[in-house]
């Protein structure tokens, strides 16, 4: 008879972190429910890391989301996407539609910034998807 072993922590499996985070699936709608969330906190709360980790985790929770790091990969992208905004779309010209979609699902990767989107091509997923007929 084989022993039983236990269930692979990411640790044991070495997973990185952007690995745990890009595993959870993320709808743009989903995306932009969260930062709903965020908006909703009191205007002293709202740049508290903890005050959104708190608010995105009780949402996380009433969206359903089975895995556990869904508001650790929602508080990535959401971050991940404030990053992009500042630094390549100030003025926000970009389609909202589009880049909620596209932080959605871009993979999140490690950058000089910390974890992030890759600008240029995040840039084109954005293009991509305002192109598309829907």
């Amino acid at each position: 008879m084989l022993p039983m072993q236990a269930a692979a922590t990411p640790r044991e499996t070495h997973e990185s972190p952007t690995d745990i985070l890009n595993a959870v699936s993320v709808s743009g709608p989903q995306l932009e429910a969260a930062l709903e969330v965020l908006a909703a906190l009191p205007a002293q709360l709202r740049a508290s890391p903890h005050a959104q980790a708190l608010a995105l985790q009780a949402y996380a929770r009433e969206a359903g989301f089975a895995e556990e790091a869904a508001s650790a990969a929602l508080h990535a992208r959401v971050t991940a996407l404030a990053k992009w905004t500042v630094a390549h779309d100030p003025e926000r010209q970009s389609d909202a539609r589009s880049v909620l979609e596209a932080a959605a699902r871009f993979p999140l990767g490690d950058t000089e910034a910390g974890i992030g989107f890759e600008p240029g091509g995040f840039q084109e997923l954005i293009l991509f998807i305002e192109d598309l007929p829907f």
